[in-house]
């Protein structure tokens, strides 16, 4: 028989342990224990962290390590606690204990990346007469909102931005290659949709061999010590791959990214979050290729002052399923300011990590972990509630015209 006690911690009504700043949050520590145990004290640890670190190694053999640490939330709940120096003798078995917390609003949300992260943490911890102590943690999601609506300068305006690149100069310069990328707004929650629309008028003499479409996430890791440093990270989320553009011919294409579950945009800790849409034309025989990038925001509180044209264009039916076919208990009520009904996913492509961090007491255990973020379903009319499906990156031939279609 085992002698180390069995621990598990879960939380009250919410599977996936994903909760919002601001939000309270109970739930039950089950311990069991297999014979008596003495103890000094048995306690919850509530802890959120953002820590950072990477090494870079520089020509004269110089390897300089780069780290940073902010600390948000440090909670403790005895559940058990000797009043002298003397042990508590616990019986064996089962035994129970509820804990209920608050939350600050000011937590910022959940993040695991290559180089750090933002990370929650609920403890158990059994402190040991003359022995280490004993331990067993989980992971939970915190979910900072963002309401769009309130964002400065204004998110529900349509952007347009240009690349005009001429080959070579002097009498041997070309008639401009014109790049010109458009979206609706620079707002969106996870499930929108960002509608980007791409006129070309190659007026060189240079092919484009294909043209590229990229939904990206730029995250900024900034260190303290030894001194403030930063390595950036960036991520494709989304790409579409497209056919190119022949010299003297004008092409338009439309392309529709889904936003995928995501943290908010964020810029005021170590860990900084941001994104945008990339398009990218490859040109034949050249090292350099004309780029535009337009920044967006993704938020958790969609916009609202936007008009029939923007918000068709981010629901798009052809890729739903309507609300009925879902089961009702996938669909969470989370906070009043999310009336558009979400589930919490993680992000594609993340991998569970594992959480033991190396200064810690000797543990029981812990699980794997992995952030959810929230996951709207809108209808075509904004209504509770269609699923998005995830598009999958598509390969197409642009065909080449004399001039830009006007069909927008």
């Amino acid at each position: 028989m085992a002698s180390s006690p069995a621990c598990t911690i879960s939380f009250d009504h919410n599977s996936h342990g994903v909760f919002f700043a601001g939000q309270s949050f109970t739930g039950t520590v089950d311990i069991d224990l297999p014979k008596a145990k003495k103890v000094k004290g048995i306690s919850l640890k509530v802890t959120g962290v953002a820590n950072v670190m990477w090494t870079e190694h520089y020509g004269t053999g110089t390897t300089i390590v780069f780290h940073a640490r902010e600390n948000f939330l440090k909670q403790t709940m005895d559940f058990v606690r000797s009043d002298t120096d003397e042990p508590i003798v616990m019986e064996p078995g089962r035994q129970i204990y509820k804990f209920a917390l608050q939350l600050p609003n000011t937590l910022p949300t959940s993040f695991e990346g290559d180089y750090g992260y933002i990370r929650y943490t609920v403890r158990v911890v059994f402190e040991r007469p003359w022995k280490f102590d004993q331990s067993y943690k989980i992971a939970f999601t915190v979910v900072n909102t963002l309401n769009l609506n309130t964002v400065s300068p204004p998110l529900n305006l349509p952007v347009v931005q240009e690349h005009i690149k001429h080959f070579y100069c002097g009498p041997c310069r070309s008639e401009p290659l014109a790049i010109s990328v458009m979206i609706p707004m620079t707002g969106y929650v996870p499930g929108q949709f960002i509608l980007v629309t791409v006129d070309i008028a190659n007026g060189s003499r240079k092919n484009i061999a294909e043209v590229k479409l990229k939904l990206r996430r730029r995250v900024k890791y900034c260190s303290k010590t030894p001194y403030e440093h930063a390595r950036t990270v960036y991520n494709t989320l989304a790409k579409f791959q497209c056919g190119g553009v022949d010299a003297r011919q004008s092409a338009k294409l439309e392309r529709r990214f889904l936003v995928p579950s995501e943290p908010p945009t964020r810029s005021d800790t170590i860990i900084r979050l941001e994104y945008f849409v990339e398009v990218t034309a490859k040109v034949l025989g050249m090292a350099y290729s004309p780029e535009v990038r337009i920044p967006i925001t993704i938020g958790t509180v969609p916009l609202m002052n936007i008009s029939q044209r923007q918000q068709r264009a981010s629901v798009v039916e052809a890729h739903m399923t309507t609300a009925a076919s879902l089961p009702r208990k996938i669909f969470h009520g989370s906070v009043q300011s999310l009336i558009i009904p979400h589930t919490f996913e993680k992000s594609a492509g993340r991998v569970d990590v594992n959480i033991q961090d190396d200064d810690e007491s000797p543990s029981l255990g812990t699980e794997p972990f992995s952030p959810r973020y929230p996951m709207y379903h809108f209808d075509i009319d904004n209504k509770p509630a269609r699923q998005s499906a995830v598009l999958t990156e598509q390969n197409d031939k642009i065909p080449p015209s004399s001039t830009p279609t006007s069909d927008r």
